[in-house]
């Protein structure tokens, strides 16, 4: 008898959770307009692009960076190499501070090409989100 009772109430309360999702109703196709199919594929189009422009940008700016610190790096062997030299010894510090410069700026650029990422992802530049308070 307290199985029954407990099937029951299992039963009336499955059927009284699942009647209002019953009740429900999604979208036909006839209420959605064309148009505001044509405004959604539109705005899907223009988010892909400018997805895939940023990317690009990305893609241009990191390998930039990765060429100008690589060159920039390896002046800093140079010098280096040049200043442990007894013939060519003033060049080293030169070499060694310029190449360094040039490979921080090449690691800028590396770091400042995830700005783009962030972009196609839907994130706003540090600049923007300064601006809007968030």
């Amino acid at each position: 008898m307290r199985n029954i009772f407990f099937l029951f109430l299992f039963f009336s309360l499955s059927l009284s959770f699942s009647f209002p999702l019953l009740a429900q109703t999604s979208p036909t196709p006839s209420s959605i307009s064309e148009d505001s199919l044509r405004a959604e594929i539109m705005r899907l189009r223009t988010d892909f692009e400018n997805t895939q422009a940023n990317l690009r940008i990305s893609h241009n700016r990191f390998r930039a960076g990765l060429l100008t610190s690589a060159i920039g790096y390896s002046i800093v062997i140079l010098g280096g190499v040049l200043g442990g030299s007894e013939e060519y010894s003033e060049w080293g510090q030169p070499l060694i501070f310029s190449g360094g410069v040039i490979g921080v700026a090449g690691a800028v650029l590396i770091f400042n090409s995830n700005t783009y990422i962030g972009r196609a992802g839907g994130i706003p530049p540090p600049r923007e989100r300064k601006k809007n308070g968030s």
